[in-house]
């Protein structure tokens, strides 16, 4: 093996020194416009594109697929045929061909070669953004300073990285092979981080098995350690060290998918040179002229990601988060900090009667993307505990935050795969901000975070996936109630996201858990004990039992996720895992739901999802963004919950489409009218935001709000919900900024406003 040490830490560009609390500004065009090529070109190299004469061009994963027996159709060549393939081959082999099986499961025919097709593309497209991703953020935590210079090309060392350099120094073996020495460089990277942040840098993860070839990790480390033609290495240092790197760089990611998506729909050629440019966006909100639906989890997160500019996260944070910790604290100081806080209440809005303390504020976002809430969270309750709890260290408020504060759900794997490292790369710059303003060497400073509260939804889980599950670990069998209400409950949660409702499957299969069971099922000791635990908590406390119940579901598939010998058994772990993990998220309540959910018609909805949404979002039928609406409200905590922690209801912000507002189609949304409402409350119905609900702050922000989305296809409103029902005399703040041009001036306006 290569030795270990003897690289020094790579210093931050110029000006990219992070101080504790940085003000955080918009990225520069030019520095997106560089992100957006690298991105583009790691895209194409690793999982294809269209070219400029309308042919497919094949990725290089594609290819290396084929070569290890897996047809573009997903048929399989037996593996004895492949000559000469490599342990690492064999592995990805088997890790493809178990995905593919367990997604066929059973079928037949059509069915199956369609099952068999997507299976195989899910294999090739998870593969290739996990190693954009890994690649992406190794530049990242050296731009930062984070780490020692890994994949920077530096002049000073014959245009390749230190790293490289001092391993052909020191161990040129390593450096002879096609590669040239740079897979030994990422994989020693990745495995240095793998204990802090397991997620993305884990070698052994079965979903990136598939590895590019030389040739193609050559092409990519020259894309993300150089820069591209026009820009110099210092502007690539400073574009990568900024706060929004992560998530422009998952915005650009999924522009070639977005404008596929768009081409289904619109009756475009993807292909053509009429096509719409990236930056320029049809709304998913109008329905589409082919009768083409909007159907799958990777058609929905290209289609509908969009990123938050800064001043929108901010504005809506300070007036939820912001304005919960200020009701608590009065004589806080933060709040003289905080750009867009609305410090002046209108008259008639009165301050609560009971306030949140900061151990109780929790956060989620259940449409997170790669973090830009969870990030801006992050900083808001860093100062807020510096100020309420100066004795605890840069490493303790860290643990805290990431442990009791922030959770983020988000239906694209990929967007929280980033959004996790957006909050791992946040907590480590806090901790090493501290230290150097302790002037502690920062060589020493290392930062290993506790799990993380981010999930997604799964895939592969089915029922035979399951009975397989069951006779590896029969141990299991008195829990196969639960199991299957686990299942039945993550049935459709590949296109709900956070839609998803899983209680009553949950609370079903719990209840059968209480029913009568044989005397054999009760030979064994753990499971009496189990069962007599069911029986006692069932009765004194059913929330406690629900989450024992779930961790103790979670724990075994975290085994068989581990279960390196067996690399199916390996995937269905991690899936189901990650699948309990979703419910756990959605199971609770938060004291403040922030987002900018997805926007979508119910004419673009395939079936299965505009079936869904209809019937338990029917208020909200019209668009999912209004569904999401309706489901931050149940995530939120009601007032006065003094059952589950003390402190009043919580409060939802969001930026949305401003149609829920004005359109007839979206009236009983914002109110069932007077004829209807005894009727509506019999039946236990939404009555209505205007009814349930209490707006405190409103932004009209109308067109122009987004930098990459020009002219007036996206209009929308900012505002910040208290999960109460109005007082007759409450007054709310109300900004109408529909006739700037551009979010420059919106944000100027916000700025001054809340002065």
């Amino acid at each position: 093996m290569p030795p270990e040490g003897g690289l020094k830490a790579a210093q931050p560009p110029s000006g990219g020194t992070t101080t504790l609390f940085r003000k955080h500004n918009t990225m520069l065009k030019r520095h997106k416009d560089l992100l957006r090529a690298i991105v583009a070109a790691l895209r194409a190299t690793l999982a294809g594109a269209a070219s400029a004469d309308g042919a497919w061009q094949r990725g290089d994963l594609d290819r290396e697929l084929e070569r290890l027996g897996i047809a573009p159709d997903g048929k399989l060549t037996p593996l004895d045929m492949l000559p000469n393939a490599s342990p690492t081959e064999r592995r990805a082999r088997y890790a493809a061909e178990a995905a593919i099986t367990t997604a066929i499961n059973g079928l037949k025919s059509a069915a199956a070669e369609r099952k068999r097709s997507l299976a195989r593309e899910e294999v090739v497209e998870r593969a290739a953004y996990t190693w954009i991703n890994r690649l992406l953020a190794l530049r990242t935590l050296e731009a930062r300073g984070l780490i020692d210079e890994t994949l920077r090309n530096n002049p000073d060392y014959d245009g390749v990285s230190e790293a490289l350099f001092i391993l052909r120094s020191d161990a040129p073996s390593y450096t002879a092979g096609a590669d040239g020495g740079w897979q030994t460089v990422v994989a020693k990277a990745c495995k240095s981080q793998a204990t802090a942040f397991p997620g993305l840098f884990d070698l052994n993860d079965p979903a990136a098995a598939l590895h590019p070839s030389p040739a193609a990790l050559l092409r990519c480390i020259t894309l993300v350690g150089a820069a591209p033609n026009g820009y110099t290495l210092e502007e690539a240092d400073t574009a990568f060290a900024d706060p929004d790197a992560i998530g422009w760089a998952y915005q650009f990611y999924q522009e070639a998918a977005k404008v596929r998506v768009y081409a289904k729909l619109f009756q475009y050629s993807s292909t053509s040179r009429q096509q719409p440019p990236g930056n320029i966006h049809y709304s998913t909100s109008e329905r589409s002229i082919s009768g083409n639906k909007i159907a799958t989890r990777a058609e929905i997160a290209a289609a509908t990601q969009l990123f938050t500019e800064p001043y929108m996260v901010q504005w809506l944070l300070q007036n939820s988060l912001g304005r919960a910790y200020h009701e608590a604290y009065p004589e806080s100081a933060l709040p003289e900090t905080w750009d867009y806080y609305i410090r002046q209440r209108p008259e008639g809005q009165a301050s609560p009667e009971a306030t949140r303390p900061l151990h109780a504020l929790d956060l989620i976002d259940p449409c997170c993307g790669s973090g830009h809430f969870l990030r801006e969270a992050f900083d808001m309750f860093a100062t807020m505990y510096c100020e309420r709890h100066p004795e605890l260290s840069a490493s303790a408020i860290a643990d805290r935050i990431l442990t009791r504060h922030l959770h983020g759900i988000d239906l694209d794997p990929r967007a929280a795969q980033l959004a996790a490292l957006t909050l791992y790369l946040r907590a480590w710059e806090f901790v090493r901000a501290d230290a150097r303003r302790q002037h502690r060497p920062l060589s020493s400073v290392i930062y290993h975070p506790p799990a993380l509260n981010i999930a997604t939804t799964p895939s592969g889980l089915s029922t035979g996936a399951l009975q397989r599950h069951l006779r590896r670990h029969p141990e299991d069998r008195v829990m196969k109630p639960l199991l299957e209400g686990v299942f039945a409950a993550l049935e459709q949660a590949d296109i709900l996201g956070s839609l998803l409702r899983p209680a009553e499957h949950i609370d079903a299969a719990i209840k059968a858990l209480q029913q009568p069971h044989t005397i054999e099922m009760d030979f064994d000791a753990d499971d009496a004990a189990l069962r007599r635990t069911i029986t006692a908590l069932a009765h004194s406390d059913p929330a406690e039992l629900k989450r024992i119940l779930l961790d103790r579901v979670a724990q075994s598939f975290h085994a068989e996720a581990g279960n390196a010998d067996d690399v199916a058994a390996q995937l269905f772990g991690r899936e189901a895992e990650g699948g309990v993990r979703l419910l756990q998220l959605l199971d609770r309540k938060y004291a403040v739901v922030a987002t900018n959910p997805p926007y979508m018609g119910s004419g673009n909805m395939d079936t299965p999802l505009k079936r869904y949404i209809e019937q338990h979002y029917k208020p909200g039928k019209r668009d999912i963004y209004a569904a999401f609406i309706l489901r931050c409200l149940e995530l939120c905590r009601a007032p006065l919950d003094l059952h589950t922690i003390e402190g009043t209801g919580g409060r939802v912000a969001m930026i949305t489409q401003q149609s829920w507002m004005f359109l007839r189609s979206f009236a009983e949304l914002r109110a069932v009218p007077e004829e209807k409402l005894a009727d509506a409350r019999k039946k236990g119905q939404v009555l209505g935001l205007l009814r349930e609900s209490t707006i405190e702050a409103l932004a009209h922000l109308g067109p122009n709000s987004f930098e990459e989305i020009s002219g007036e296809v996206v209009q929308n409103v900012m505002f910040v919900l208290a999960n109460a029902a109005p007082h007759p005399e409450h007054r709310m703040t109300a900004l109408r900024l529909v006739g700037l041009k551009s979010g420059a001036e919106k944000a100027r306006v916000l700025r001054e406003a809340a002065q």
